[in-house]
C-alpha cells in the first residue's frame, strides 16, 4: 500500500501540472501515456516490441492521438487518416514479410492502435477545449472507482462479472455510480456547460457505467491472455493501462457523445 501511494503522488506531481498547463505539456504527456500503453499491450499478447510490425503500431497509435496536428499538415488531396490507414495496411503486410507475424497478431496490432490512440485523442481534444469538463469526466470517474471498491468491499455479494474480475459485485458498481451522481451534482453546483443540469447528472450516469466497463475491458484483456499486470512501470499499480483503463475508455465515450 505504502509504494501505491508514493506512485500516485508521483503520478499527480507530473500529470496534475500538464493537465493544468494544458497545450503541449499535456499532449507530451498524453503521448507518452499513449505510447507505453501500446507497448504494454503488444508485450501482453506475446509481440515483441522491437520489430517493424510494432514500431508502426506506434506510429499509428500516435498519428491517432496528434490527429489533430497531424492533420492541418496532411495535404489537402491525401485523406486526413491516411497514417493510421496506411499502418493497418502496412501491418497487413507484415504478415507476408515478418517469420511469426500472423493475422492475430496484426489484429491484436490494430485493435492497440485505436483502442488506445482513441483515448488519448479524447484526452487532449477535450482538455483543450475545456478544462473544467475534463475535470468533471476524471471526478466521475475517480469517485466511481472510490465507491465501488468502499461499498463492494463492505456490503459486496453478488459478482459483477466473476469470469473476468470476481473482486467486483454488483452492489459496488451501484455504489460507484450513487458516489459519481452525488460528486456530480456538487460540481455542477460551480460550474456550467451547454447542456442541462439534469442533462449533465445523466451523462455522469453513462460515463460511471463506460467506466465501468473499460476497467473489464482490461481485464478481460489480461485474462485472454494470461497476465497479472498490463505492465510493471508503476509500482504498486501495474501497467499504465492498469491505471488509466477505465480513463481512456470513459474519455472516448465523452467524446463520441459530442461533449465538446
Amino acid at each position: 500500500m505504502r509504494t501505491r501511494v508514493k506512485t500516485s503522488i508521483v503520478l499527480l506531481l507530473i500529470i496534475l501540472p500538464a493537465v493544468l498547463y494544458g497545450n503541449w505539456a499535456f499532449s507530451l504527456v498524453i503521448g507518452i501515456v499513449a505510447l507505453l500503453g501500446s507497448m504494454e499491450l503488444l508485450h501482453m499478447a506475446k509481440i515483441s516490441r522491437a520489430i517493424a510490425p510494432s514500431f508502426i503500431t506506434y506510429i499509428g497509435t500516435l498519428s491517432i492521438v496528434f490527429y489533430d496536428y497531424i492533420q492541418a499538415m496532411i495535404p489537402m488531396h491525401l485523406n486526413d487518416a491516411i497514417i493510421p490507414i496506411f499502418a493497418v495496411i502496412l501491418l497487413l503486410i507484415c504478415t507476408v514479410l515478418v517469420k511469426g507475424y500472423d493475422f492475430t497478431k496484426a489484429g491484436v496490432s490494430a485493435l492497440t492502435m485505436f483502442y488506445v490512440g482513441v483515448g488519448a485523442h479524447a484526452a487532449i481534444t477535450i482538455r483543450n477545449a475545456d478544462l473544467a469538463l475534463f475535470i468533471f469526466i476524471l471526478l466521475v470517474v475517480l469517485s466511481t472507482d472510490i465507491g465501488a471498491y468502499f461499498i463492494g468491499s463492505k456490503i459486496g455479494k453478488r459478482k459483477l462479472s466473476p469470469h473476468l474480475s470476481p473482486n467486483k459485485t454488483i452492489e459496488g458498481s451501484l455504489g460507484g455510480i450513487v458516489l459519481s451522481l452525488i460528486m456530480a451534482t456538487i460540481y455542477l453546483n460551480f460550474f456550467s456547460f451547454n447542456y442541462t443540469y439534469i442533462t449533465m447528472l445523466v451523462l455522469a450516469v453513462i460515463l460511471s457505467i463506460t467506466g465501468q466497463f473499460g476497467d473489464l475491458l482490461e481485464s478481460a484483456f489480461k485474462r485472454h491472455f494470461e497476465v497479472k499486470d498490463s505492465g510493471h512501470v508503476l509500482p504498486g499499480h501495474g501497467g499504465i493501462l492498469d491505471r488509466f483503463d477505465s480513463t481512456l475508455f470513459t474519455l472516448t465515450m465523452a467524446l463520441l457523445l459530442g461533449l465538446v
